[in-house]
């Protein structure tokens, strides 16, 4: 009696659902930071390790890159990195402190974050749909491949779903009860949001819908509008502050429509096709997820709207959304709820000319069949692809100073230079002589056979050369610069 009891309680199933959730999540989670995005992973991962390493001083968080990646091209020689406001960062600093430096800490906190977000989905979707396809999309959200992936990478994505599904509960259970306390965490959760995204805003449209359901235009005014001002305000003196060294924030302004592909037919074939059709849900779940957005839900327009937003967001950051895959992780918690809702209507209801048996059986088929078509596209993200980098990383860390500057060329992906552990340039803007007498530049390490490590090679002392890399002094000068017969690449 006891036993139905417990399985009957809706909080049992979650809590299963959370230890699978973080179980799946821990696959490969002591991998180096060279697998899919390892670029974007391994700033921010250099973050918190320069946190240890010159000082722990969140307002001012440096990587290793001394490129100029700025809209201007502006040179950053003190390596500023001013992106999101770094909180992921700062609750990954202890554990460097006391375990030591180790991505894995980084991607453990990914995985914390992401399985406390299942709470704030299941609770959104309960209120909002019911608790069985709450539990579904819960399930859905917990065990989805694209979302495993990218839930346990050290990017700073996992963080802001945590605190946009937090904010989106929070606030919207103030809206409706007018409770202080839910309002107090609602402004936390919105501050914390948009300091680490500031398209959190793409979750302000269902909020906006509840204000507009409440009818009352005195909380509206006395009420929501000073707490979205003072919600905003650490966001906004993050980004007055970090104007003041315009070298240390990317560009950005290329993310919107820069190569002219929004609304094009390659557009829709990528958000459509390629990512929602294959990566994230696959041809089954996408189904799934249409016959649910079409069907009637309880809660008006609320989920159609959260929807919207974030369509929005796709076609706002259109080129940002077709280069980067991760951009859709704001699209997965809305997709699990419809998904959701879909595989409960085809498994419930009788369709005029499919018996019921049959029904169900699809509905159970495309259910399992979006997680292995999902995992058959993620897998190979979870791929070393260029493992020497690595291997010359550690090897380069081992034998080179701890004041050495490096120049690690690779196409202007830093995760070669993560690898070293010292800071550097991840590109050649400029000729190597240039390099070492305007920047100090100290050692060359490449895994390439091309001209411009051969020129290098050739006229500076080489500590290190075998068939996966090699490593050169460039301090030490081993033959004089011929311009005329032997021109720098």
């Amino acid at each position: 009696m006891k036993f139905f009891k417990i399985i009957s309680n809706q909080y049992f199933w979650l809590a299963l659902i959370l230890f699978f959730g973080f179980l799946v999540r821990l696959y490969k989670i002591d991998s180096p930071i060279a697998d899919w995005h390892s670029w974007r992973q391994a700033d921010t991962a250099a973050v918190t390790r320069n946190f240890v390493k010159l000082g722990f001083n969140p307002f001012l968080p440096k990587y290793d890159d001394m490129s100029g990646v700025a809209e201007n091209s502006i040179p950053n020689p003190a390596r500023f990195r001013f992106v999101e406001f770094p909180i992921y960062n700062i609750v990954v600093y202890p554990f460097y402190l006391i375990f030591g430096v180790s991505e894995v800490y980084h991607r453990l906190v990914s995985v914390i974050f992401s399985s406390a977000s299942i709470i704030f989905l299941y609770l959104i979707a309960r209120k909002y749909t019911n608790i069985i396809t709450a539990q579904i999309a819960a399930f859905i959200f917990a065990l989805l491949p694209f979302n495993v992936f990218f839930s346990r990478t050290t990017l700073p994505e996992p963080t802001f779903i945590f605190f946009g599904l937090g904010m989106l509960y929070f606030v919207d259970k103030w809206i409706w009860e007018n409770r202080g306390i839910w309002g107090i965490w609602g402004m936390i959760f919105t501050a914390f949001a948009f300091l680490i995204k500031p398209w959190a805003v793409f979750f302000f449209l269902p909020l906006f819908y509840s204000v507009y359901k409440k009818r009352d235009k005195s909380f509206f005014f006395k009420k929501f509008t000073p707490f979205l001002l003072l919600s905003l305000l650490p966001f906004a003196f993050w980004r007055l502050w970090i104007l003041q060294q315009p070298e240390g924030i990317p560009s950005s302004s290329w993310l919107l429509n820069s190569d002219g592909i929004r609304f094009r037919p390659a557009f829709f074939w990528w958000i459509i096709s390629e990512r929602i059709g294959r990566e994230i849900l696959g041809v089954t779940g996408a189904f799934l997820f249409l016959l649910g957005l079409i069907i009637k839900v309880k809660s008006g327009s609320f989920l159609h709207i959260w929807l919207l937003s974030h369509i929005l967001f796709i076609t706002i950051f259109a080129t940002g959304n077709i280069r980067h895959d991760y951009y859709q992780v704001i699209f997965v918690p809305i997709a699990s709820i419809f998904t959701s809702c879909g595989f409960i209507y085809l498994f419930r209801r009788s369709i005029d000319f499919i018996p019921r048996v049959w029904t169900i059986f699809l509905a159970l088929l495309f259910f399992l069949l979006t997680f292995y078509f999902g995992w058959k596209e993620v897998k190979g993200l979870y791929q070393i692809n260029n493992y020497p980098i690595v291997e010359a990383g550690k090897f380069a860390d081992k034998i080179l100073p701890k004041d050495a500057y490096i120049l690690a060329p690779y196409n202007g992906d830093t995760a070669f230079l993560y690898q070293t552990n010292r800071p550097g340039w991840a590109l050649v803007p400029a000729s190597v002589k240039d390099l070492i007498l305007d920047y100090g530049v100290t050692y060359y390490i490449s895994t390439a056979n091309d001209e411009r490590t051969s020129w290098v090679l050739r006229h500076f002392e080489i500590l290190e050369q075998n068939p996966q890399f090699v490593i050169a002094d460039l301090t030490k000068l081993k033959e004089k610069f011929d311009d005329k017969g032997d021109k720098e690449p």
